[in-house]
């Protein structure tokens, strides 16, 4: 253990060294957590359980509508390819497969626009987008606890605001173990070179590799957009070709179009990520540069950590704006005073 300075304490206090080594420093001039170190520990864990509650809720819920969807785009080229190549295959001398065929595309067609609206309709994002954006709020909050900022400074504020933010979410998240609930648990009190690593660097690098896989996913998209669009009118045409009756052409030409729109929205969403991420890591890192040729007094500690959080929650209340036509949660913290008890 090294005695470093900390952020969320007003003494010298043995805790992690988070950097990798040592360091000894002074007592800070004016505490910026009144505080003691337990009291500390028990409302983080508090706290960074929920945290880790929501986000594990938020990565199930999108997983499963990310496999919906999928299930949704298949059953739609199924039905598309099925409805003009049934009076193909009658056209040959198969009126049974033809009429199996073309009931078939009815059943996927009226299958695939329920599960459209009922299970991937308007609000279907709602319940993971919630559980992401209470679970940021949670981690905020977490950080602004440790950071020593008002009105969150002290542990009973702190602790009502994360039934707040919970409270706002409107859903219960998943149950998670202690393993779980203490992952990634930062130390408390926390030193300033830990908020940094845990924090600042650990975000910077979140964004970084978000990035990359934006960039992937929507090149990916793009093309497999437009494969499944070139396909499905190919074989529609072929299929109208065989059957001698063009009007068949029209469910492909639709199914082109409406394939190529979902790949542009979702392209849209990427390309917005790839924005919003690259000017949140270009501000934290002018943040950081900033705080590293400061005089690093508590004033310039607070000033770091309040910039970064408000960073951060400008980030994650811009992502939620996209996702959603109202957000739910709040992500900046109200005025000082305002955060209850």
């Amino acid at each position: 253990m090294a005695m470093t300075e900390t952020i969320g304490s007003p003494h010298t206090t043995s805790v992690p060294d988070v950097g990798g080594g040592s360091s000894s420093a002074s007592t800070p001039p004016a505490a910026l957590n009144p505080g003691d170190p337990s009291a500390q520990q028990a409302t983080l864990r508090n706290v960074w359980k929920s945290y880790r509650a929501y986000a594990n809720t938020s990565r199930r819920l999108k997983t499963e509508q990310g496999q919906w969807r999928r299930w949704l785009l298949i059953g739609t080229i199924a039905a598309l390819l099925l409805s003009p190549f049934a009076k193909t295959v009658a056209s040959l001398g198969w009126p049974a497969i033809a009429n199996i065929m073309t009931i078939l595309a009815t059943v996927l067609f009226a299958l695939m626009a329920w599960l459209h609206q009922e299970v991937l309709g308007e609000n279907s994002e709602q319940s993971w987008v919630r559980s992401r954006q209470a679970g940021e709020g949670l981690k905020a909050l977490a950080f602004r606890f440790l950071g020593g900022l008002p009105p969150f400074d002290v542990p009973a504020r702190a602790l009502h605001q994360s039934q707040a933010i919970a409270a706002k979410a409107g859903l219960a998240p998943d149950t998670v173990n202690q393993e779980e609930a203490e992952e990634r648990l930062p130390p408390a009190p926390l030193p300033i070179e830990g908020y940094i690593k845990l924090r600042v660097d650990d975000q910077i690098g979140f964004y970084e590799k978000s990035i990359a896989r934006a960039r992937i996913d929507s090149n990916r998209i793009t093309a497999v957009g437009r494969v499944i669009a070139a396909a499905t009118c190919v074989f529609g045409v072929l299929g109208a070709f065989i059957a001698k009756d063009w009007r068949d052409i029209w469910a492909p030409a639709l199914g082109t179009a409406a394939t190529m729109a979902t790949a542009q929205t979702a392209r849209a969403r990427h390309r917005f990520i790839i924005e919003s991420y690259s000017n949140a890591t270009r501000k934290l890192e002018l943040a950081k540069t900033t705080w590293e040729i400061s005089s690093k007094t508590p004033a310039d500690q607070r000033k770091l950590v309040e910039t970064v959080e408000t960073i951060l929650g400008d980030e994650n209340a811009g992502w939620v704006q996209q996702m959603l036509l109202t957000p739910v949660v709040p992500d900046q913290a109200p005025p000082a005073g305002a955060g209850g008890p």
